[in-house]
């Protein structure tokens, strides 16, 4: 029996040896481990640290406006903009919230959309805007009292400008921020807040035109009026028949053969279909 005891000794050794070692080794691979996570722990922060000293060194300082390049700008001039940015000079680039500089460059009437981004390479700012473009002065109607409606809101009190798609802005809106433009010819009264769809289905047509419209008179939300080359046009209530009472104009171009320009106190279109001459004299005519 002593010989079966040794062997078993002999097979037991070998066993407990490589468990020894497993053991050695699993060791070492999680001091491996740690110092690999501890190192990249701290080349993080050194790259993070990096980059915060690299923003906040004088490289990459914001000293003065001229290093803002502007695009896109069609009436107001690079000048003009800049001197919009709300930026504290000098500052870093780090420090600097493009949206948030971009919501405050809206903020200006004369500002439709803004996009600003940060400029690594020269350090700077990059600022795209569109502005707005008025096509019609907007008048408060002296003339008459402002026909009004009942719940809805009342026209504009005060002078005005207003674009293609309806947006109202104050009359200086451009001179308050430098800039020199010329106001358009086309002029409305009573225009209202909330009449912008409407405002652009009508400036689209009377562009579109072949007669000249100079005026628009919306005081009375039931007669729209149209001062044209051929005398004023009363529309009545603006709705879907709008382009074929400017073509039912067009086709009255030889009115002037007609009738008296002097004796006409104004084309009824309200019927496209029958047009209408109201002369001063209340011999109307029908076309």
């Amino acid at each position: 029996m002593q010989p079966s005891h040794n062997i078993v000794q002999n097979m037991s050794a070998p066993k407990a040896n490589d468990l020894a070692e497993r053991r050695r080794q699993l060791r070492i691979k999680r001091r491996i481990k740690f110092y690999q996570r501890v190192w990249r722990s701290l080349a993080m922060i050194g790259f993070a640290g990096g980059i915060v000293w690299l923003a906040r060194s004088p490289i990459w300082l914001l000293r003065s406006a001229e290093q803002i390049e502007v695009s896109e700008n069609q009436t107001l001039s690079d000048a003009n903009v800049r001197d919009l940015v709300p930026v504290a000079y000098p500052q870093t680039l780090l420090e600097i919230e493009p949206d948030e500089l971009a919501n405050m460059l809206t903020k200006q009437a004369s500002i439709e959309s803004a996009v600003v981004s940060r400029r690594l390479i020269p350090p700077g700012l990059y600022v795209r805007i569109t502005e707005r473009q008025p096509v019609a002065i907007a008048l408060p109607n002296k003339a008459r009292p402002v026909q009004t409606i009942p719940d809805q809101p009342q026209p504009f009190q005060e002078p005005g400008l207003i674009d293609a798609q309806g947006y109202w802005m104050p009359r200086n809106s451009f001179a308050d921020v430098g800039a020199d433009i010329a106001l358009p010819t086309l002029t409305v009264e009573g225009m209202r807040p909330g009449y912008a769809g409407a405002w652009q289905v009508i400036y689209q047509e009377i562009q579109r035109s072949p007669v000249k419209i100079t005026a628009i008179d919306w005081s009375d939300p039931n007669n729209l009026i149209l001062q044209s080359e051929l005398g004023a046009v009363h529309i009545g209530t603006f709705g879907d028949r709008f382009a074929a009472q400017l073509a039912a104009l067009d086709q009255l171009r030889s009115l002037s053969e007609k009738v008296n320009p002097e004796q006409v106190a104004f084309i009824d279109l309200k019927d496209p279909q029958n047009p209408v001459i109201e002369t001063f004299q209340a011999n109307n005519q029908s076309f």
